[in-house]
């Protein structure tokens, strides 16, 4: 597995027309890109990748929630990250695994540039998270209350150790990214796009009654859930057991 970071696109006079990108990816074959949650991360989808490097070469792309301006930052804004990173990589178009937040900017990615979304996996309700945050972040939470929200929105609470409420508490109670969390989940709210599902071109698979983050809690069956629904589009390999 390669963890590639800082890549981007540049002009012959040495203009960035792209900010840098961080993602972990594995494989080879036709492109399957893995969108992680409001506090997520790439590694997150180790297990997913390793079952994806069969047959399909997947990317956990990190997405720049704590890197852009709070004043820049929306769905849209990342779901353009996301196009550009396509760009950068040369790829169209490309299948898109979703959880929560990244499943948000997904689908506004499969709406406003159908052309580079080949198929969607959609999991972890978008906003859930948000809304159980949004009102602590704002009054320095303390462990307990990301202990108990994080036992609320995972299928398996024995997944939250000590260690990660600890990271999540240090990110959330820094002011700047505190911000961030804030400005983005208004902009979850208010760029709602489920009354446009039907609007959404390609094929999508939904993964129900998985908690929010299923490829942490129940890995092996939520790669298998993912793989088994590439195997039924026209065009793409089939896995190799």
């Amino acid at each position: 597995m390669e963890k590639l970071a800082g890549y981007g696109l540049m002009t012959p006079e040495g203009t960035r027309l792209v900010e840098e990108f961080h993602w972990i990816e594995s494989g080879r074959g036709e492109p399957v890109v893995l969108l992680h949650g409001l506090l997520g991360a790439p590694d997150h989808w180790e297990a997913t990748l390793a079952a994806l490097s069969r047959g399909w070469r997947g990317l956990a792309l990190r997405l720049p929630i704590f890197d852009l301006p709070a004043d820049d930052l929306s769905i849209r804004r990342l779901a353009t990250h996301v196009r550009e990173f396509l760009d950068a990589q040369r790829i169209a178009p490309a299948v898109v695994v979703g959880n929560a937040l990244g499943g948000h900017v997904a689908l506004d990615l499969a709406l406003r540039h159908p052309d580079r979304v080949r198929a969607l996996v959609l999991t972890g309700s978008s906003g859930f998270l948000e809304r159980s945050f949004s009102p602590g972040v704002s009054r320095r939470p303390s462990e307990e209350f990301v202990r108990s929200k994080m036992e609320e929105i995972f299928y398996d609470a024995t997944l939250v150790t000590p260690e990660w409420v600890e990271s999540i508490r240090a990110l959330v109670n820094r002011r700047s990214h505190a911000l961030r969390l804030l400005q983005i989940s208004r902009s979850a709210k208010h760029e709602n796009l489920e009354e446009r599902l039907g609007e959404v071109r390609c094929p999508i698979r939904f993964v129900p009654n998985c908690g929010h983050g299923p490829m942490l809690g129940q890995p092996a069956a939520f790669a298998e859930h993912v793989t088994e629904f590439l195997d039924t589009l026209p065009g793409l390999p089939t896995s190799v057991a």
